[in-house]
């Protein structure tokens, strides 16, 4: 789901009300990159596809799965960044979390009654443990981090994170409402940067804090350079990114820092014009939550499941299901929980003070 309105003619520049191409094609290369990374990750368990060092392919895929949840962390809390400023009413906090919740947790609790219920692996080549009362409800209330439950399949890991960060934003938001300074925003990155090793649970807040210093930047400065530098900005963070990781900083964050470069960049690059590729990338950003969640039960059931059939026709599964579920998972749950959503935060807390309604932002 792209940034709820049009841009205005005339208007290239990031804008809290406007739709940004560059953002649907930044989430819709976050959730690729994870998706293409499980998939050959199956597809080498599955032995489909031999390969020589099979540990350096699996380091690789890895390190390109995680660089797309860094995409998603930097997406996120910009988009969110926008939706607190459009948020009108007295009771921002209270309004930004009851959205939040209506937002993320319908389909995660979908998602795990369906590992239950059709018994997937918590990998797609693995096997079926069944779980205990303490992991199935940790998992549910998106608390597994904190409490040191497993994941039930491996794409849950992020939204524990991403959920207490939620907790945190509004304040940020409010905090730049009184500094408003992108250096002030580099002094939060920085305090987050040295808490980590002694409060591993802020461990993804420095990514976070890429978008909030995209959201800040965004109101200091208007993009400058050429909307096709866009694509090649986002291969470049990555390729420096991997690099560093796996020769001079093997040991280093990398990744805070190329979450911060990212934030940097992107409010400096003009807006994609129109064409098939943002088309494409804006109805991949919209189906995008389901994707994450749903590719690799997908993958189990195609190459796992499906394995007496021919390849090819666990390809045609494959394919088949990635574009039907996902789909069927925004219209018949993620919208109307969405809408729902919305109203409930705008009964308890626009009452206190009328307002305009708030169009959604995707996370």
């Amino acid at each position: 789901m792209s940034i709820s309105k049009a841009l205005p003619p005339g208007r290239k520049s990031l804008d809290a009300g406007a739709e940004s191409r560059n953002l649907d094609l930044l989430r819709a290369i976050a959730v690729l990159c994870v998706f293409a990374a499980h998939l050959i990750l199956c597809l080498i368990d599955e032995k489909h596809i031999q390969v020589a060092n099979y540990s350096n392919w699996k380091a690789g895929l890895n390190e390109l799965g995680h660089v797309g949840v860094l995409f998603f962390f930097v997406h996120t809390a910009l988009v969110l960044m926008f939706s607190l400023e459009r948020t009108k009413g007295s009771a921002l906090v209270l309004n930004f979390y009851l959205r939040r919740i209506f937002r993320i947790f319908p389909l995660s609790i979908a998602c795990i009654l369906a590992i239950l219920l059709f018994r997937v692996p918590q990998v797609p080549d693995g096997q079926y443990v069944p779980w205990d009362w303490t992991e199935i409800t940790s998992n549910l209330l998106l608390i597994q981090n904190i409490v040191r439950k497993p994941d039930m399949i491996m794409p849950l890991w992020t939204l524990p994170r991403e959920f207490q960060m939620y907790l945190a934003l509004p304040f940020i938001y409010l905090a730049l409402k009184r500094i408003s300074s992108s250096v002030f925003v580099l002094v939060l990155w920085i305090a987050f940067f040295a808490a980590v090793p002694s409060a591993p649970l802020l461990s993804c807040f420095p990514c976070f804090m890429g978008g909030v210093f995209a959201y800040q930047l965004s109101k200091e400065r208007v993009g400058r350079l050429p909307s096709a530098l866009w694509p090649a900005a986002i291969l470049i963070l990555f390729a420096g990114h991997v690099l560093l990781m796996f020769t001079i900083f093997p040991d280093y964050r990398t990744d805070y820092m190329m979450c911060m470069f990212l934030g940097a960049v992107i409010p400096n690059v003009l807006e994609l014009n129109k064409s098939w590729l943002t088309g494409a990338a804006q109805t991949v950003a919209k189906y995008s939550y389901g994707i994450y969640l749903c590719h690799d039960p997908i993958l189990w059931f195609a190459f796992v499941k499906l394995a007496w059939l021919p390849l090819w026709m666990q390809w045609i599964a494959l394919v088949a299901l990635m574009a039907l579920v996902p789909v069927a998972a925004y219209r018949i749950l993620e919208a109307p929980m969405i809408e729902l959503g919305r109203r409930l935060a705008t009964r308890l807390t626009i009452a206190r003070k009328p307002a305009v309604a708030i169009p959604e932002f995707a996370s």
